[in-house]
């Protein structure tokens, strides 16, 4: 990644910090007042600076220069606002530090373990999928390659027929911002596109462990923040480049400021700020269309009660300005939406489709129950502060607000399975968790916001030099468990879907390409002849080892799969996913090495010798 692409990120950082600092009443401080300026920088920065490069797309061959220029102007005014203000800040600013008690310091080592681990894992998936999941090589980094290379006329390329699969009416702030630091870089690299992604989910991060500390205080923010950056399914999602999290950190930004707009001297402010961040919401990705109009609705009218006319002004005006990029793409460029331009009146009949709410529920269940990829769900542990179910913290103003905001939202998504042109589970199959994903941190933050006090009282004594050893110690026994594990990753690694199997790993030998993730499915294309290696031995004590696995093809073809000459399974197998199962194939030696081959030779994936042969695809490695 060129010295560029950094100093685009940067740059965005800095102006959205001078946006937030301009905004922001001058005498504003608390518990994690600066974290919050940062977090809300970096998110509000990305979110401006990408509607910047949008509109200098349409005007200019050079982007790059034309909206850079802009951001400098803009940079140096606010600049100069926030030198004005800076002796009224100096003056009224004072931010009341505690002491931190041995709960707090207990649950920072642990975060910062977490994030170290989060930091590592989230490497490894780049490294298993450097062009992003199916989302980010195929629609967002496309759209980001349109806008780079056609210049002002790449919005005419949206419909064409040839790309229309690629969603071409989706919102522009995630493609924009990664053209942004192509451009500004001089090349097209996997890692500023993947940069981007990361930025999103720390910034989300930061914004979640900010709100929470000056609502709830530092217990508890590091409870929500360490929840939040344990969810494997966050934490493998925040560099494949999608937009659900982009998403999410706009939402909870929009109600984490909503839920401190009583706090400051202020609240207009911190209103102009969340109205913004749900705009940027809708110009991240539809389903932020949705949260728009629902926040419009049930934020507006709180504010409305509670701060009075000129706070909804304040609020409105933000969603305002957010929603411009929204209107001009929407209504001047954007083809129609395939879920909505679909006739309505055969997809009315579904609403009395008992089976079809039968098969949405049972998915919203399953999803539910099984949701974050966990090797357990947390569930129980997020319900034990609730056992003490008097001490609870009663739902009031806008935590009231957010359990509102987040219902409307599940009940659109169910709206929207109940009347899809589109095969419903299928659908389901490969929507709904990423849904789920997009609401997240907000369910975290209606969780925290419910948790009993555990930093009331008088303040704790001063933990002196040992909390900050115990601390030290953790972070360097965090940082060489995470350096040995990096150091310890395979490139072939396929992660297994389900499986239970502990100390049993399987890894991609030779003759597949990169390994490639749409929501719960992983999977591989190999050129004909590749094997599979999976090392079970010791840690089974002897059992046999049973692995499934689907595979399929690009054209109708005979598979083999081999172990040292002996056939363990042979099939047809075409377009449909096959399932196999391989019982019993463990050795004394503990590995394994599967040889799998085909009668027909692979096809190209694009015209002329540009594209990849393909053969067949291997998915959802499971062991059992």
């Amino acid at each position: 990644m060129s010295p560029g692409s950094i100093g685009a990120l940067l740059s965005a950082w800095l102006l959205g910090g001078l946006i937030v600092a301009a905004v922001r009443p001058a005498g504003e401080a608390g518990n994690g007042d600066r974290l919050l300026h940062l977090s809300l920088g970096l998110l509000v920065g990305l979110g401006v600076t990408s509607t910047g490069f949008f509109f200098a797309s349409l005007a200019s061959s050079r982007p790059a220069l034309l909206s850079g220029a802009v951001e400098l102007a803009l940079g140096l005014a606010l600049a100069w606002m926030g030198w004005r203000r800076r002796a009224v800040a100096l003056r009224t600013s004072a931010i009341a530090v505690t002491p931190a008690s041995w709960r707090q310091w207990l649950l920072a080592s642990v975060l910062a373990q977490a994030v170290l681990v989060a930091v590592v894992c989230g490497w490894r998936a780049y490294q298993a999928e450097p062009y992003g999941g199916w989302d980010g090589w195929a629609i967002w980094n496309l759209h980001a390659r349109l806008m780079l290379r056609a210049g002002p006329e790449w919005p005419a390329l949206l419909a064409e027929p040839a790309i229309s699969w690629t969603h071409p009416d989706y919102p522009r702030l995630l493609p924009a911002a990664v053209a942004r630091l192509w451009a500004w870089g001089g090349q097209e690299t996997s890692a500023a596109a993947a940069l981007v992604a990361v930025a999103f989910a720390l910034a989300a991060l930061g914004i979640l462990l900010a709100v929470l500390a000056r609502c709830r205080g530092w217990t508890v923010a590091f409870a929500g923040a360490l929840l939040l950056v344990s969810t494997p399914f966050f934490v493998t999602f925040a560099p494949n480049q999608h937009a659900d999290i982009p998403l999410g950190g706009f939402l909870l930004a929009a109600m984490g400021l909503l839920v401190l707009s009583g706090d400051g001297p202020e609240p207009r402010a911190g209103l102009w700020l969340a109205g913004l961040c749900a705009g940027l919401a809708a110009w991240t990705k539809n389903e932020g269309l949705l949260f728009a109009l629902g926040f419009a609705l049930v934020a507006g009218g709180w504010a409305w009660r509670r701060h009075g006319v000129r706070a909804l002004v304040g609020l409105a005006t933000g969603l305002g300005v957010g929603l411009v990029p929204v209107a001009v793409f929407k209504f001047g460029f954007a083809p129609a939406n395939d879920l909505v331009s679909a006739p309505l009146g055969p997809r009315l009949a579904h609403v009395v489709d008992v089976a079809r709410h039968a098969t949405i529920l049972g998915s919203f269940g399953r999803e539910l129950l099984r949701f974050g990829e966990w090797a357990w769900a947390p569930f129980l542990a997020m319900a034990l502060p609730f056992a003490a179910w008097r001490q609870r913290r009663r739902s009031t103003g806008t935590a009231r607000v957010l359990w509102v905001v987040i219902g409307l939202m599940l009940a659109g998504y169910y709206g929207v399975y109940l009347l899809t042109p589109q095969d419903l589970a299928w659908h389901l199959n490969t929507s709904l968790v990423r849904l789920l994903l997009q609401l997240w941190p907000l369910a975290i933050l209606a969780w925290a916001l419910a948790v009993p006090e555990f930093d009331a009282g008088p303040a704790p004594a001063r933990s002196g030099w040992r909390a900050t050893f115990f601390f030290t110690a953790n972070f360097v026994v965090a940082l060489t468990l995470t350096t040995l594990l990096e150091r310890q990753a395979a490139p072939g690694e396929m992660a297994v879907g389900r499986g239970r199997t502990r100390g049993v790993t399987v890894a991609l030998g030779e003759g597949w390409f990169a390994p490639e993730r749409h929501g719960r499915d992983h999977w591989a294309w190999s050129v004909g002849r590749a094997t599979v290696v999976v090392h079970a031995g010791e840690l089974r004590n002897g059992k046999p080892v049973t692995l499934r696995f689907g595979l399929r093809s690009s054209g109708a073809r005979t598979v083999t799969v081999t172990v040292a000459g002996r056939t363990l399974w042979q099939g047809m197998v075409a377009g449909e996913l096959v399932p196999v199962e391989l019982a019993d194939i463990g050795s004394p030696s503990g590995l394994v090495r599967l040889e799998f081959s085909t009668d027909t030779p692979g096809k190209s994936e694009a015209p002329g010798d540009g594209g990849r042969v393909l053969a067949f695809a291997i998915y959802n490695v499971e062991l059992r």
